[in-house]
C-alpha cells in the first residue's frame, strides 16, 4: 500500500472511529490491568472485535497482513521462526537463513520424464549452488527449514504436529506449497491461528528478507465463518498513544478485509483476556425492506367465497325408526 493509499485509508477510519472515545476505552483498560494484577510481568494482548451485519460469504483460512504503526510485540529477538519449502530449495536456503550463506547461481536439474527415477533425482537436487560467506546479509527471525517431505514423513502422528507448533512462535511457508498444507498440518495448526504466512522464496535474499520483516511488524488476520471478526493489535508494553493508533490501524485493515467494508460493520469493541468488551463504535440498524405499492397498479380484489350445498348422507337407522316404519 502507498503512502497516499494508506493516509486516506486512516482518514477514513478517523471518520468512523472517534479517537476519544478509543483513548477513553485504552485508557481504562490499562487501568484496570493495573489494578487486578500488579505483579503480573507478562504482557497481555488488546483484542480488537468487530460484528458485521452479515457473515461474509467466502472465507478464508489463509492470513493477511495487517499493518501496523507499532510493533505488537517486543520480543523479536526470542522467537523462533520455522520455515517450510520444497525439499530443492532447502539446501541454499538453510546456508542463507542458518550460516548467513548467499546463494550461488541456479542450476541445470533434471528433467522430467514421467518416471518415477527422474522424479526423485530432481527432488533431491538443489536448485541454487553453494555461495560465498554473506556476513553482511543477516535474515532474522527464522531458527530451522524444514522440507515437505520431512513434514509428510516425521509428522504424520497428532502429538509430532502438536510438538512441532509448540516448538516454534512463527510459522512461514513458500506461496508455491501453500495448497499442501492445509492437510499435512491438520487442525492442530488451524485451530489456534497458527497457519504459515506465504512468502516468495524464488526472489531473492533481499526480497525474503523485506518480506519476513513485513510480516513480522504487522498484525494477522482470518476471515473466518459467522459474524465476529477479531484480531491482537497491541500489547500493555506499548503506551497508550500507541495502542490507540494500532487500534484505528487495525480497525481500518480489519474492515477492508471484509465484504462491503464499513457498511457491514455493526460494532466494534476493545477487550483485554481478563476484562469486560468496551464499545468504540456502534453502526445502525438496518431497516427490514418492504415493497412499496405501486399507485398505478388497480387494487386488488377479494374472491368471493363460493358455497357448495351440503349434501346429507344416508346413514344406519336405528332400531326404533325401523320398527316404527314395519307398523
Amino acid at each position: 500500500m502507498t503512502p497516499v493509499a494508506a493516509a486516506r485509508t486512516h482518514k477514513m477510519a478517523e471518520q468512523h472511529l472517534d479517537a476519544k472515545q478509543v483513548r477513553k476505552a485504552v485508557k481504562a483498560l490499562l487501568g484496570h490491568r493495573q489494578q487486578k494484577n500488579t505483579l503480573d510481568l507478562d504482557a497481555a494482548a488488546f483484542t480488537l472485535q468487530v460484528g458485521l451485519k452479515k457473515a461474509p460469504v467466502d472465507p478464508s483460512p489463509k492470513p493477511r497482513l495487517i499493518p501496523l504503526p507499532h510493533r505488537v510485540r517486543n520480543d523479536q529477538g526470542d522467537r523462533r521462526g520455522c520455515l517450510i519449502v520444497k525439499d530443492a530449495d532447502k539446501p541454499w536456503l538453510k546456508a542463507l537463513l542458518l550460516d548467513g550463506e548467499r546463494p550461488g547461481a541456479k542450476t541445470t536439474r533434471t528433467k522430467l520424464d514421467g518416471t518415477r527415477a527422474a522424479k526423485m533425482a530432481r527432488r533431491s537436487e538443489s536448485m541454487r549452488e553453494a555461495g560465498s560467506n554473506g556476513d553482511d546479509l543477516t535474515i532474522e527471525g527464522i531458527h530451522k527449514v524444514l522440507a515437505m517431505s520431512k513434514l509428510r514423513t516425521s509428522y504424520k502422528q497428532y502429538k509430532d504436529r502438536r510438538e512441532l507448533r509448540d516448538r516454534f512462535d512463527d510459522f512461514y511457508c513458500d506461496d508455491r506449497v501453500v495448497p499442501m498444507l492445509g492437510k499435512l498440518l491438520g487442525k492442530s495448526f488451524f485451530d489456534r491461528k497458527r497457519q504459515p504466512i506465504s512468502v516468495r522464496v524464488t526472489r531473492g535474499p533481499e526480497s525474503l528478507r523485506e518480506q519476513l520483516r513485513k510480516a513480522d511488524s504487522c498484525a494477522r488476520f482470518v476471515l473466518k465463518e459467522g459474524t465476529c471478526a477479531a484480531l491482537v493489535c497491541a500489547t500493555t508494553d506499548l503506551n497508550e498513544k500507541e495502542i490507540v493508533e494500532n487500534a484505528i490501524a487495525a480497525c481500518d485493515g480489519l474492515v477492508n478485509c471484509v465484504p462491503k467494508k464499513w457498511r457491514n460493520v455493526q460494532s466494534v469493541v476493545l477487550k483485554l483476556p481478563d476484562s469486560a468488551s468496551l464499545p468504540v463504535f456502534a453502526g445502525e440498524l438496518d431497516q427490514p425492506k418492504r415493497k412499496a405499492p405501486s399507485e398505478d397498479a388497480p387494487p386488488k380484489k377479494k374472491k368471493a367465497r363460493k358455497e357448495e350445498p351440503v349434501v346429507k348422507k344416508a346413514g344406519r337407522k336405528s332400531l326404533k325408526a325401523k320398527l316404527r316404519e314395519m307398523k
